[in-house]
């Protein structure tokens, strides 16, 4: 499945005709707000429509933007409009969405996006957190959700400065948490867990090759908490800075960072293919950062 932007679709009008005859209320006037171009004037210029794609149906759908249906608010921006097709539901498809609008309010600098609805139960599955009820367009009570764009252990305090030029737009950990997060593919995965990595769980089986990048950029020292089966899990300590660019793998279980077994690169290359998967996730931050 692919999600797109359904404004620069080759197509739009296909995909306005399937969003047309969805069940649900909000999708129909999403549908109408496109059709009569009121959608930008109501919720910023900037403002997309995402659609996932499976092939030519349309499974879901949601709206990135800087407005949403709270009025006179200063938060932004807003994830809404998310919908998913009966078809699809129950396979957490939701869950592609927000990982895509995550990435979308990264890119623009956000540390947090909001999220306006009348459910309860269903974002804090993603990591939402509830904060307050705010009156909505029309008078009603809106649930506000808050939702951190960066989801790694450590991102509030990671403000460590690289200690070297070799890669020119990554100054703190989350410069290079943003740019590696296209690129932790299911090749960088150790092949003992490709078989679960999605695009959704890009960390999965990251963990070493991240960690000894991150180490060469920002210097400190490579901690690793030991795994019930028998491996190791690395994250980076940096004087009294600790962070762990691939702690989102684990979803809800928490990890003892008092835990600290140092690690070696020379130990860990020795394993099969490490060394090789190190290098490749470095050669692609080059090649990204235009070196």
């Amino acid at each position: 499945m692919d999600i797109l932007d359904l404004e620069r679709t080759v197509r739009p009008e296909w995909w306005l005709k399937q969003m047309k005859e969805c069940d649900w209320i909000a999708g129909q006037f999403l549908y109408t707000l496109l059709k009569e171009e009121r959608f930008h004037r109501l919720y910023g210029e900037k403002a997309q429509v995402l659609i996932l794609a499976d092939g030519p149906k349309l499974a879901a759908f949601c709206t990135y933007a800087e407005k949403d249906d709270i009025p006179e608010t200063e938060l932004t921006p807003w994830m809404g409009f998310v919908y998913t097709y009966p078809d699809y539901r129950g396979r957490r498809l939701m869950g592609k969405l927000i990982s895509k609008v995550k990435e979308l309010a990264r890119d623009d600098g956000y540390e947090a996006l909001w999220i306006s609805t009348e459910e309860t139960g269903l974002y804090e599955k993603y990591g939402a957190e509830y904060v307050t009820a705010i009156k909505d367009r029309r008078g009603g009570d809106s649930r506000v959700y808050r939702m951190d764009t960066y989801g790694f252990h450590g991102h509030e305090t990671a403000d460590v400065k690289a200690r070297t030029g070799e890669y020119p737009g990554i100054v703190t950990p989350k410069d290079l948490y943003r740019a590696l997060w296209p690129l932790w593919t299911r090749e960088t995965c150790t092949p003992r867990m490709r078989e679960d990595w999605t695009e959704e769980n890009r960390t999965l089986g990251q963990c070493s090759i991240t960690a000894f990048l991150v180490q060469d950029i920002f210097g400190g020292r490579v901690w690793g908490i030991p795994q019930e089966d028998g491996g190791w899990h690395c994250y980076n300590a940096v004087g009294d800075c600790v962070f762990d660019l691939t702690s989102e793998q684990f979803g809800d279980r928490k990890l003892d960072y008092a835990l600290r077994h140092e690690q070696l690169r020379h130990d860990h290359f020795m394993k099969p293919g490490k060394r090789d998967r190190y290098e490749a996730l470095k050669e692609a931050l080059k090649r990204e950062q235009g070196e």
